[in-house]
């Protein structure tokens, strides 16, 4: 029995300096999603009073999200498919009943899903796209009730 938990304690023991470096590179890799995705705001506010410019990256989000797994994504993709219609709405001058900073914050999901410069590099293996798929569900829980406005609004201008 001592013996048992002898070993217990050492594997503990050995496992901690592993927690540990999770912990480390969680809140490193943390800190740079983070960084990144507050470049990314700083990036979108230029795009709210510019239709053109809006337009342009509604395109390439709308082309980049046809070769993106949307497996990744999870119950996220439904809602980062509805940032792209709501920002198309937006640009076109159909629908306004968003906040700035709530315009602001799809439009920085948006930048950073299409941008080819990731904290995770989208070319690695079932991970690549586990940052873009965080910053869309960051997006969608502090817009949800946006969102879903907007949804309802779909629904009732057709």
């Amino acid at each position: 029995m001592r013996k048992a938990k002898a070993k217990t304690k050492a594997l503990k023991k050995k496992s901690l300096p592993k927690t540990r470096r999770k912990l480390e590179i969680d809140s490193t890799l943390k800190a740079r999603l983070e960084a990144e995705f507050a470049q990314a705001v700083r990036s979108a506010k230029a795009y709210v009073d510019d239709p053109l410019r809006l337009r342009g990256l509604f395109e390439d989000a709308a082309e980049a999200a046809t070769s993106l797994p949307t497996d990744s994504f999870g119950d996220t993709w439904p809602y980062f498919q509805t940032m792209l219609r709501l920002i198309r709405a937006y640009y076109r001058g159909e629908y306004h009943e968003v906040t700035e900073s709530t315009l602001v914050i799809l439009i920085a999901a948006v930048i950073y899903v299409v941008s080819p410069l990731d904290v995770i590099p989208d070319a690695i293996p079932a991970i690549g796209f586990l940052d873009d798929a965080t910053v869309v569900a960051l997006a969608v829980q502090r817009a949800r009730q946006d969102l879903d406005d907007f949804m309802l609004w779909e629904i009732s201008a057709s």
